[in-house]
């Protein structure tokens, strides 16, 4: 049976995990197969339609050699090879080609190809105080710096990853070229970038390193491979003192035309730490560090959040901001089912007639979308916001200043977002309560005269014990 270009990709990569040397030793790390399986699906991009810009589509030996025979004769594929560091490209074809030929038990010939840093001392030894005299050569792009925000449960979270999984879809890729955190109070300077740590090791008894934060370890990744494309996913972005945690690298978050950082700034304890590696030493000698054009900072922002850090205007505008409306188009199918949790007798349309929703209830039965689910009774309650508010308005504009401090509007971002469950929550009656109609009670309708107005325990035992229609609520 022929295989897809996926599992032709996990067979050369378990073909190369099977690689021993003579010592019994894996040849080759996680880190270069990675690197040797992105090279050839994605190293030819630009040779199409001459050959598939994924070389896994090449599945017998000769075949593939027919068409390496005409890339080696083209300027693009040397360019091409040259991007991936100095034949990297051309390295992962000689190992794809012998895996070809001889099959899950032929061995790997013996290539040399130093992973996007290109060598210049002939293989000489290197002075282990200079390094290795390497040349690093950036590849210039636009990074993406960017803050979601907008209401809890809006997709923020999702839309970053399927961004992500779109540049690489293998699991085991995306891992290696993304670091997702989360900010909190409790978040310091030291938990993203790195600190100075106590070690104890069988031939010392005390020993203090410095032990690099998710930041740092990204950012050597990108250094050492400046074609691929890495990312750091900050989740709640707000939630911690996100100045304080980025310190003194604030200031490479301003980015020039071809993406690198516009100003570098001096940061012995992560340049001694890229430094360990003798293929970077040189590199950052001078001690300062900077952001490379493929090194993307993505980041999540609940605006319902109260009591933690504003980030302010100095950090934001160093950011694109993109908000992320609340939208139940893109939910997924099963999330739409009518369960057990919003069973009722009446019909909708008989519940709101003659109420402020009646209108609008009659809208979303014309169009499609009234229906005992989770979407219909999210649109409501998103609705009811809206009436109030609005009402609200209205009447600060016929009572006196004093009495307008005592009407208060329901902010926006109360308002319930597509993914604010899990599906898991639709499906227990119990667990939404919990949630769904504790948020409303606690959080969005807390002194209204109109809505919620039991009190929660009141609330619980209608709808839980005694079952009664959840729709009912929103009267």
């Amino acid at each position: 049976m022929k295989l897809n270009n996926e599992e032709q990709e996990q067979a050369f990569r378990e073909w190369m995990r099977g690689q021993y040397n003579a010592e019994g030793m894996r040849r080759y790390t996680d880190n270069a197969i990675i690197a040797y399986s992105h090279a050839l699906r994605t190293g030819c991009r630009k040779l199409e339609p001459y050959v598939a810009g994924n070389l896994f589509f090449y599945k017998n030996s000769y075949e593939f050699d027919t068409v390496y025979e005409q890339l080696q004769g083209k300027s693009e594929f040397r360019m091409a090879n040259e991007a991936y560091g100095n034949g990297t490209l051309d390295a992962a074809i000689q190992l794809y080609q012998a895996f070809l030929q001889g099959g899950d038990a032929s061995q790997a010939p013996e290539i040399s190809a130093p992973f996007y840093l290109r060598q210049g001392n002939g293989g000489e030894s290197y002075d282990d105080d200079q390094g290795l005299d390497f040349h690093y050569q950036e590849v210039p792009m636009t990074p993406l710096q960017k803050i979601y925000y907008g209401a809890p449960g809006t997709g923020k979270s999702y839309k970053v990853n399927k961004m992500i999984e779109k540049e690489y879809p293998v699991p085991e890729e995306r891992d290696a070229h993304c670091k997702r955190l989360i900010f909190h109070p409790a978040y310091t300077y030291q938990d993203f970038i790195g600190s100075i740590k106590p070690l104890i090791t069988l031939d010392r008894p005390l020993d203090y390193v410095f032990a690099a934060g998710p930041m740092t370890i990204l950012l050597k990744e990108a250094f050492m491979h400046p074609a691929e494309k890495y990312y750091l996913v900050i989740e709640e972005i707000n939630r911690g003192n996100a100045p304080a945690i980025f310190g003194d690298l604030f200031q490479l978050l301003d980015r020039q035309g071809g993406g690198k950082s516009e100003y570098a700034v001096a940061n012995n304890d992560i340049t001694a730490y890229f430094s360990r590696d003798p293929g970077l030493k040189k590199l950052f000698i001078e001690g300062k560090v900077w952001f490379p054009a493929n090194f993307n900072i993505l980041a999540t922002m609940n605006t319902a959040d109260e009591n933690i850090y504003v980030l302010d205007n100095a950090f934001k505008r160093r950011f694109a901001l993109e908000y992320v409306r609340i939208s139940f188009e893109d939910l997924p199918r099963q999330w739409c089912h009518p369960y057990d949790t919003f069973a009722g007798r009446r019909p909708l349309t008989a519940i709101f007639q003659g109420t402020p929703l009646e209108d609008y209830v009659s809208q979303l039965y014309y169009e499609g979308h009234l229906s005992r689910d989770w979407p219909t009774f999210a649109r409501l309650v998103n609705k009811i916001i809206d009436m109030v508010n609005r009402q609200q308005l209205q009447e600060m504009s016929q009572r006196s200043e004093t009495a307008r401090h005592h009407l208060s509007r329901i902010p926006e971002n109360k308002k319930l977002g597509p993914f604010f469950v899990s599906e898991a929550d639709l499906c227990q009656r119990d667990t939404f309560i919990n949630k769904v109609i504790f948020y409303l009670k606690q959080d969005v309708f807390p002194d209204h005269p109109h809505y919620l107005t039991e009190s929660y325990e009141e609330l619980y035992l209608a709808y839980q014990e005694d079952e009664a229609d959840l729709f009912e609520l929103l009267r």
